[in-house]
């Protein structure tokens, strides 16, 4: 109590200093400044670490408070839950020790009482009376920036006039008969060898079936239930193959994607895609969860998953997902060895396996034609 005493003298004697007449709002503005810059100091230096526990009731610097912190690693979600069900029916001593359970019952409480506001765009005032700027912005009639209009240009039609003299000639010509190599048209649904047999290799498990319908299926991952497990938890998986001639491939498609809680997959360092919510990326990174009021510095990060650039979410979506798409990755593929990346996150226990639909070009049967395109039209002209 001495403290605050103390400072509310100090702050009655800079109110005094610093009173002047007052009559207009940039008074008054300048009048706060000058306050402020003059108490500032005073106040300031008498609030510091070395004075707390002579004037602040129960101040200590061994509050059990701090094992929640560990350095900033410390999940401290559980703890702040636990105060507010303990706050909840909790009745301190005295009104001053009351203070704590208060302000978590406000802040557990506000958000459902505080009001909500909606804004019509048919009635509200700054909406509906900005509609005539919108369609028409320009000041003066005919200007640039005045709303669309309808211009009429006129161009002269222009006339040219060509002769041309045809005459008889006789001369001798000759012509070839080419023998061609003429095949059957071209089908798929074979394996021809495009794809590399037995070329796979992964760091789970792969599988390369028929459908039954001329498609090989290539899965990479099994399709199970909550097989990892960790909170914000990255699993990366790579595949690799070869392709002798990327050519006889009709079909290479991502058509199948299970996983819990989200997935990446590229093709030779393409992203082709990000699910559930799309995106250009899928990291972890930490997030400020807690500020510290007191210091304004950050006393708690969480895992958090980014996306996109500005696209955020906690890690758990409590889904196992199984997508069916048809998402073409033909063009990212090349003769040689080709790597497939799978990024898997997981909150609690989740998975990941994707399976991509592969079609490759059949044998053609072939025969010798003679081509008479050349000779067809001499010999016609010489009967």
């Amino acid at each position: 109590m001495k403290r605050v005493l103390s400072i509310a003298a100090m702050l009655a004697a800079v109110g005094v200093a610093s009173a002047q007449t007052i009559t207009t709002p940039a008074d008054a503005f300048n009048a706060g400044k000058d306050f402020a810059n003059t108490g500032k100091g005073v106040a300031g230096g008498k609030i510091n670490g070395a004075t707390g526990s002579n004037v602040l009731p129960y101040y200590s610097t061994t509050a059990p408070e701090t094992a929640n912190f560990q350095e900033g690693r410390n999940l401290i979600g559980g703890a702040g839950t636990n105060k507010q069900i303990q706050c909840e029916t909790y009745k301190a001593p005295n009104a001053f020790q009351q203070q704590e359970c208060d302000a978590v019952n406000f802040m557990s409480k506000n958000p459902t009482q505080r009001p909500k506001f909606t804004i019509d765009k048919q009635t509200d005032p700054i909406l509906t009376g900005s509609k005539g700027v919108i369609n028409n912005p320009g000041s003066i009639p005919g200007a640039s920036t005045q709303q669309c209009r309808v211009e009429r240009v006129k161009n002269p039609a222009t006339y040219i006039t060509e002769t041309c003299t045809e005459t008889q000639t006789l001369e001798n010509l000759s012509c070839k008969r080419v023998l061609k190599v003429a095949c059957d048209p071209e089908r798929d649904g074979c394996d021809q060898g495009g794809i590399v047999p037995n070329s796979w290799a992964g760091d789970m498990a792969t599988s390369f079936t028929p459908d039954g319908a001329g498609n090989y299926i290539l899965q990479f991952g099994t399709i199970a239930d909550n097989y990892w497990g960790g909170y914000g938890a990255v699993y990366d998986r790579n595949l690799t193959f070869d392709i002798r001639d990327v050519g006889l491939i009709t079909r290479f498609a991502l058509t199948r994607a299970a996983y819990d809680d989200w997935l990446m997959v590229k093709v030779n360092g393409t992203t082709v895609y990000v699910g559930p919510r799309g995106g250009d990326r899928l990291d972890v990174v930490q997030q400020c969860a807690w500020t510290d009021w007191e210091t304004g510095q950050c006393a708690y990060y969480s895992n958090v998953v980014q996306y996109c650039a500005t696209c955020f979410s906690g890690p758990e979506l409590s889904t196992s997902w199984n997508f069916g798409l048809n998402i073409d990755v033909k063009p990212y593929l090349k003769n040689g060895s080709n790597t497939i990346f799978m990024r898997t996150v997981v909150a609690g226990g989740g998975e990941g396996a994707i399976q991509l639909t592969t079609r490759q070009l059949c044998p053609r049967n072939c025969y010798d034609q003679w081509d008479n395109s050349q000779c067809a039209p001499l010999e016609q002209r010489a009967q």
